[in-house]
């Protein structure tokens, strides 16, 4: 019997055999006379492994031909094994990378200023942030844009349009934003604020716009189309006035503070009547209440932000913490129970002065401490 048989039987009896083996050996005893050969060989070299003592030709038969399929398996298992693996590796790879990609892009749209096109193409509007973008629509192929500057946009005059094509602008915390729509009218856009326009205004139809969070308007007067201002549960109607807009989803009201000219507040929750308001007037509309509230007030006091001032007077400490997470794009915790008692007056030029220099306003006043945590402050 040859070399190479008596080695393969005897990986067979030492459990060590490949498929291969096996496919040699039972073609090798399905032989009469090499069948023979074999019997001879294991009853000389491995009298002692019972099992295979006590097999016949038909049960060496089924038992290699057991074991051929049982290896097939297993080299299917395992070849199934590692494509499954290549895959889910690449599957992994494909999703971390669009997770870091989507990270990347979630990233990028909180802290910069994000113009969203009617197609749904994003912009990035941060005069810096623009320039490191690799991924972006040239500000110059805008529809109906014919400027932009340093955090300002400027929008054509008069662009005949047959249908309303609407841009939405969104302002993170710490950053302002201002724009000149089509027709004249400028918008100044606060912190956290969320802002829907059309590219052009279309003739004989009212000028509509929709706000969440805080804008100035000084709106371009024109008797022909009413300007009217949309927001969740209030909305204001104007021909040619100047007036602050507030209302921030947290907050659950709307505060709306003339300048000049007049205009009518309305509360949609529960569509009440228009309520006209003069310069110096604030409505403030409750939701829950279903109610408009007017007061005097100091104008001054809720239109500063617009020059990169700040003003509190007589202000409580959680609504000037409000104020500050807003501005500088922080979380602020305070721990202090005797501060929660004081009235604050202060003012800040936002553009010069820092979170810290307006807490070390708060040391020196107020005798707090405070500790900087990444983004989070804590006062004790």
């Amino acid at each position: 019997m040859e070399k190479n048989i008596e080695n393969i039987i005897s990986n067979f009896f030492r459990n060590n055999i490949s498929e291969e083996e096996l496919e040699i050996l039972l073609n090798f005893i399905l032989k009469d006379k090499n069948y023979k050969l074999f019997d001879e060989y294991v009853q000389i070299n491995f009298l002692s492994n019972l099992s295979m003592n006590q097999l016949d030709k038909t049960s060496l038969i089924n038992e290699l031909e057991s074991r051929i399929k049982k290896s097939k398996k297993q080299a299917t298992y395992k070849l199934l094994t590692k494509n499954l693996m290549r895959v889910a590796a690449v599957f992994i790879g494909i999703i971390g990378v669009a997770y870091y990609l989507n990270y990347e892009r979630i990233l990028i749209e909180s802290k910069n200023i994000i113009l969203t096109t009617s197609s749904g193409e994003k912009i990035i509007l941060d005069s810096e942030a623009n320039k490191r973008s690799t991924n972006k629509t040239s500000l110059d192929k805008l529809e109906g844009l014919v400027n932009s500057e340093t955090n300002a946009l400027v929008y054509e005059k008069d662009v005949a349009l047959k249908a309303l094509t609407k841009n939405t602008i969104k302002v993170p915390y710490g950053k302002r934003f201002k724009l000149t729509l089509s027709d004249g009218t400028t918008v100044h856009l606060n912190s956290g604020s969320l802002f829907t326009y059309p590219v052009s205004f279309i003739e004989g139809e009212d000028r509509e716009v929709h706000v969440s969070g805080e804008a100035f308007f000084d709106v371009h007067s024109d008797s022909l189309h009413p300007f009217k201002v949309y927001s969740t549960g209030s909305s204001a109607v104007v021909f040619g006035t100047k007036f602050n807009f507030k209302n921030y989803e947290e907050d659950n009201f709307s505060e709306i503070i003339l300048t000049e000219g007049s205009l009518g507040v309305k509360n949609t929750i529960d569509n009440s009547e228009v309520v006209i308001i003069k310069p110096g007037d604030m409505a403030k509309v409750e939701y829950s209440l279903g109610k408009i509230e007017l007061s005097k007030v100091n104008t001054v006091l809720y239109t500063s932000w617009v020059d990169g001032r700040i003003i509190f007077r007589n202000e409580n400490i959680n609504n000037m913490i409000t104020k500050l997470e807003r501005v500088y794009d922080v979380i602020i915790i305070n721990n202090n129970i005797e501060l929660n008692k004081m009235f604050i007056n202060a003012t800040f030029l936002t553009e010069k002065e820092t979170i810290q220099d307006v807490l070390n306003y708060l040391v020196k006043i107020y005798n707090v401490d405070y500790q900087i945590m990444n983004n989070k402050i804590i006062i004790n």
